[in-house]
């Protein structure tokens, strides 16, 4: 279960939003805005959104588990 700790309005539609869950759980890509963070609790692993193109999260920090491993 995805759980957000910090949500600011950016749009009346959109929002930034500081997210933590588990590697498994689905990511959103709606309503949210560049910047927003998402943290995996069981590998540590830290991803930014990009909402250009079609909405994507990009690992920015390797956290407990060696990605190259």
């Amino acid at each position: 279960m995805v759980r957000a700790i910090v949500e600011k309005a950016f749009t009346p539609t959109k929002k930034y939003v500081e997210l933590f869950g588990k590697s498994t759980d689905s990511k959103p890509t709606t309503g949210i805005v560049t910047g927003s963070k998402y943290t995996e609790v069981d590998t540590g692993d830290e991803y930014l959104f990009d909402e250009t193109g079609d909405g994507t999260w990009t690992k920015v920090k390797a956290g407990w588990v060696d990605p190259d491993a």
